[in-house]
């Protein structure tokens, strides 16, 4: 990784930014909403929805107690991107 030192400070180089954040989320199983998935699949929600009930797309994640608010892991849609096709959830 690429970094530069900023009177003392170490910062990440801008155009590297991006993969380590992303490395970052992964590390942590973070979760993305639906809304995030959009951007990052270029699949609508309906779209998504429908892939879901198929089987060919993530499940959501209650992220409540009551699981209204639901969301997906941002490793299982990392796998979904690497191959949409074959992908099973």
């Amino acid at each position: 990784m690429k970094t530069i030192n900023n009177n003392g400070v170490v910062l990440i180089d801008p155009d590297q930014e991006k993969e380590v954040v992303i490395g970052l989320l992964l590390e942590i199983n973070a979760f993305a909403s639906i809304k995030m998935a959009e951007l990052a699949t270029t699949l609508d929600k309906t779209t998504q929805y429908r892939e879901r009930k198929a089987g060919r797309f993530p499940k959501l994640h209650p992220l409540t107690h009551h699981g209204r608010r639901k969301a997906y892991k941002i490793q299982d849609l990392k796998t979904w991107l690497e191959c949409p096709l074959n992908y099973k959830s």
